[in-house]
């Protein structure tokens, strides 16, 4: 009885456990809109889809999910960390994030008809890094 305790207590404590860290590693990343993913990124390349806009408009609501080794989406819970972005011609478009979206949430605004790119990073607020950058994301301005 006491063996068996000791094992069930073992098993129970997160310390014990490789399985158990403070947050997911992203091997790549998920865009979703209207409960529809239009982007999906694999091996450090856009496996499918791309950004599509109006011009004067602006997206529905776009998620970023990361993906974790296994596959599994997630998006990181701790407090240090945020949504960054670069590489993308604002004359042509620009990401707008509002408070009521979440940090997860941003909208392509459409400003001037052609394309350009953009580039999400996981930003690590506390360690001034980034964790995960995605490679650059079509965003066709029409």
């Amino acid at each position: 009885t006491v063996l068996t305790l000791i094992f069930t207590v073992s098993c129970d404590n997160p310390a014990n456990s490789d399985d158990h860290e403070l947050h997911e590693h992203a091997e790549g990343a998920v865009l979703k809109m209207n409960g529809g993913e239009i982007v999906r990124i694999e091996d450090g390349i856009v496996q499918s889809g791309q950004i599509e806009v109006t011009e004067g408009e602006e997206t529905p609501l776009i998620t970023i999910y990361f993906l974790a080794e296994d596959g599994d989406e997630f998006q990181p819970d701790e407090p240090d960390y945020s949504l960054r972005w670069n590489q993308i011609n604002e004359s042509i478009a620009e990401v707008e994030q509002h408070d009521e979206d979440g940090k997860w949430s941003f909208h392509i605004h459409g400003l001037a008809s052609g394309n350009t790119t953009v580039k999400f990073r996981l930003w690590h607020d506390g360690e001034n890094h980034s964790d995960y950058n995605t490679p650059e994301i079509d965003i066709i301005v029409n």
